[in-house]
């Protein structure tokens, strides 16, 4: 196993970055929610929430892979 040491300030911005990120999924999810109760699954805006949600979980598990990737390298 590869042991990456990052330094504190890249740490302090990828913990901020992961924070916001997680803000902005309980937000599409919640409007997602909201919206599909009034407007049904199939409206635009549903839609475009949707692929939000999908664009912001996205980035989330790809940092969370280069933090911890599943597949290490031995060297």
């Amino acid at each position: 196993m590869i042991l990456v040491l990052i330094g504190k300030d890249t740490r302090s911005m990828i913990l901020k970055t992961v924070l916001e990120l997680s803000k902005m999924i309980d937000g599409h999810r919640q409007d997602m929610y909201v919206l599909t109760k009034n407007k049904g699954t199939s409206h635009p805006e549903v839609i475009k929430i949707s692929q939000h949600l999908n664009q912001d979980i996205l980035r989330m598990q790809n940092i969370i892979e280069e933090i911890n990737p599943r597949h290490q390298t031995l060297i």
